[in-house]
């Protein structure tokens, strides 16, 4: 083939590498109604009643406080083994960059509601847009000092696992979701997100079989010092050298879960290289490579290939713009994360392993109806 991230975090700051997150999705065809919900519904603040909908009376089990016990949801996939006999509180970190956290939020509100019933407050933390080192170490520096029982947080970038450490040595259980640094240990209690790896190998047998292995393939990343976007990228890379080793891959260009850039990017590509065949995003923003393919008239000439099944994206597999995205489950990432620091802080038992995979599916325009029953294109 041709290869055409606190206030003391100085400490650290130098091997902190900036990375927004670039998402990559997922979501079963029985979650699509709480995907649309994400978009219009904040998760609760803490000291705010769950939402009655979402649990049923049941009687409280033998040693329990007697609260009202939640019936686990559809589609969730950790429950509650029994209810905390004092009142607990886990902080849960998320940005708001792109879409994709609306998938998170939506799992984040499920879980919310549903703990309420077992003396347990989750407050969400909204650390806004930029998704790199310094960011998530200065929050998870403030966040400890308000003495939680646990903190869930997507790490992401190289540097991290320094103040995750102090704060697990602190006392604070710690879990992590959809990224981590390729350096955390397991001082935390859990990773919970999707194999990316696996991620790019299907991404790439998409590609493989959308050119026939012949033409150009360009390649949009996030940042290249994002974890989870270099381990897409290296999936895909490895597993198109053995399907189409023909196939000129271009090297990848930055456009930070933006869809602007990635729409920026995508029309350079596009005017440069008149045999591109696929573009290949990696992150957060991928319809903006969609939108790009349609204003030049490309749709059925080139696809893109990209990750999460928000809305936005889904748009775009609908009118074929988008040839095939894979999913994560970002629901269960935001549930399973906090649930396994709710067992372990009223069990004392860890989660069976210390990488909880979430699933992983493809759709494309052939499987959209029936993957995604739920799903309006407009």
């Amino acid at each position: 083939m041709k290869k055409t991230r606190k206030l003391a975090g100085i400490m650290v700051a130098a091997v902190l590498a900036a990375g927004l997150v670039g998402c990559g999705s997922g979501q079963t065809a029985a979650t699509q109604a709480q995907t649309e919900a994400a978009k219009t519904t904040e998760a609760p603040k803490a000291g705010e009643p769950a939402k009655e909908e979402t649990a049923k009376e049941v009687p409280a089990s033998e040693g329990e406080t007697g609260a009202q016990m939640a019936e686990l949801p559809e589609h969730y996939k950790m429950a509650a083994v029994k209810a905390s006999e004092e009142p607990i509180e886990i902080k849960f970190c998320y940005y708001s960059n792109n879409p994709f956290w609306d998938l998170i939020k939506a799992g984040l509100n499920d879980v919310t509601n549903y703990l309420a019933s077992y003396n347990c407050t989750v407050t969400p933390v909204d650390m806004g847009s930029e998704a790199d080192g310094k960011t998530i170490a200065d929050y998870i520096e403030t966040l400890e000092l308000d003495d939680p029982a646990g903190i869930v947080c997507p790490p992401m970038a190289d540097g991290t696992e320094a103040y995750i450490d102090r704060a697990v040595s602190d006392g604070v259980t710690v879990a992590t979701y959809l990224s981590e640094s390729t350096n955390q240990t397991d001082t935390r209690i859990c990773f919970v997100g999707s194999d990316a790896v696996a991620g790019g190998a299907t991404a790439a047998q998409m590609t493989a079989d959308y050119t026939g292995g012949k033409g150009t393939v360009g390649v949009i990343t996030g940042y290249l010092t994002m974890n989870q976007h270099e381990e897409r990228r290296k999936g895909f890379n490895d597993k198109l050298a053995e399907l189409a080793p023909d196939l000129t891959l271009l090297e990848p260009v930055e456009a930070h879960d933006s869809a602007t850039e990635t729409y920026d990017a995508a029309v350079d590509l596009i005017t440069a290289y008149p045999d591109l065949k696929v573009i290949y995003c990696t992150a957060g923003g991928p319809y903006g490579a969609a939108q790009a393919v349609k204003d030049q008239g490309k749709t059925g000439e080139i696809g893109v290939v990209c990750f999460d099944w928000v809305p936005d994206n889904l748009q775009y597999v609908a009118t074929g713009e988008i040839i095939g995205a894979v999913s994560q489950d970002p629901e269960n990432m935001a549930w399973m994360s906090v649930m396994s620091i709710f067992n372990y802080t009223v069990t004392g038992e860890k989660p069976e392993s210390t990488h909880l995979l979430t699933d992983s599916d493809l759709v494309t325009p052939d499987t959209l109806a029936e993957k995604v029953p739920d799903f309006k294109a407009q």
